[in-house]
């Protein structure tokens, strides 16, 4: 999920929130402002209590940053890279660049969040009760804060796949049979059960409260296509074990030459060719990659003296893989660095093109033959895409 408005970044990792939160923060604030905390203080002005909901709103979702952390943290130190953390409408995700590769790393990267929230609960909750009876406006948002923060914590620990209770499940069912795959699809399968008695919760609560009962319905969907997703995800990634990046890459892709100016590289390689982006090569050797990125900041009326050169990544920028790398290592670095092409060497040689959709492409095509045709291989610990941490708000 990519974030909309990016704040900024701790440790490296991205930390942005996503346009669904704004409609979060604004039904939140309205429900706190006109029902939470005049039910507690009866004696506020009306601006108060609309100062409160918003400060509790924003202080509710930086927690839900703090149980992001937690995730991040946690999986860094266990030699996991996390692209980034966004808040969105159902709370906030980590994006891990990859599975975890024991149960043991899998199982404390999942317990790091609900006990950040465990500590921000008690902690928030051990502070309203020392001022309770000295400062009512504080008094109240860290009695907010606490409840919220216990509330998550127990739904997060639910045993269903994506939420942190089924990544911990699946980490012991993992421990146990020794096998990632199987213990996803036991963890995806409870959340999808899980998912569909929200739904069914949900649709008997709206005509008792309308709006929590639509909440209820929409976590429960996206528990339950979460769960299905995360287990489609890992049956690809099962079938893709093995398979090398030379069966797929283009072995001829259409090159540029450095001194090429960018009208030209328009004229007669993007739209002549249909092509994003090209290697740009010298003398046989890669020596950077040119991208319709790299001309959107140009001027137009600059096209006709600018060169490749001026404008290309070059080489050393660049991710590259050989044609005997695993397919698995190279959804990886498309995924984790957002990238369309990577260029396939040996040496500095140029031997193929890997783009996104000859990935799709494969994929479209071992979708459509019968398992008995295409026989997924064993599984290997850690390959995988990546996953997401985060809890439902």
């Amino acid at each position: 999920m990519e974030a909309s408005i990016r704040l900024g970044r701790v440790r490296g990792i991205v930390i942005g929130v996503h346009y669904t939160w704004l409609i979060v923060f604004g039904l939140l604030t309205y429900s706190l402002a006109v029902g939470f905390f005049p039910s507690l203080n009866d004696g506020w002005s009306t601006t108060r209590y609309w100062l409160a909901g918003a400060l509790a709103t924003i202080l509710l979702f930086a927690s839900v940053l703090a149980h992001e952390l937690g995730h991040a943290l946690v999986a860094q130190s266990r030699g996991i890279p996390v692209r980034a953390i966004t808040l969105f409408i159902f709370g906030g995700v980590a994006q891990l660049s990859q599975e975890s590769e024991t149960a043991g790393d899998e199982f404390r990267i999942a317990i790091a969040g609900p006990a950040v929230s465990l500590v921000v609960g008690l902690g928030s909750l051990a502070l309203w009760w020392l001022i309770r009876g000295v400062d009512s406006f504080a008094a109240a948002i860290l009695f907010y804060l606490g409840v919220a923060n216990v509330i998550l914590v127990v739904f997060n620990l639910i045993p269903g796949f994506p939420l942190d209770g089924g990544r911990v499940f699946r980490a012991i069912v993992w421990g146990i049979t020794g096998s990632l795959e199987r213990a996803t699809k036991i963890a995806a399968t409870v959340g999808v059960i899980i998912g569909y008695l929200f739904i069914v919760a949900g649709i008997f609560y709206v005509f008792v409260a309308p709006i929590q009962g639509i909440w209820l319905i929409a976590i429960g969907w996206f528990l339950q296509s979460a769960a299905e997703q995360s287990y489609r995800q890992m049956r690809l990634e099962r079938a893709f074990s093995g398979v090398r990046v030379g069966s797929i890459m283009d072995p001829n892709p259409v090159v540029v030459r450095p001194e090429v100016t960018l009208d030209d590289l328009v004229d007669r390689y993007v739209l002549a060719r249909n092509v994003r982006g090209l290697p740009v090569v010298d003398n046989g050797q890669l020596i950077g990659i040119v991208t319709l990125t790299d001309l959107r900041e140009v001027p137009r009326e600059d096209w006709g003296h600018i060169t490749v050169r001026e404008r290309m990544t070059p080489r050393q920028e660049l991710i590259t893989l050989g044609p005997d790398s695993e397919l698995t290592d190279a959804l990886r670095a498309l995924s984790a660095k957002d990238i369309h092409q990577i260029p396939i060497i040996e040496g500095d040689t140029l031997v193929g093109l890997l783009t996104r959709s000859a990935v799709i492409r494969y994929m479209q095509l071992r979708d459509e033959l019968p398992d008995s045709v295409v026989e997924p291989r064993e599984s290997v610990a850690g390959a995988g895409r990546g996953h997401e941490h985060g809890p439902a708000v």
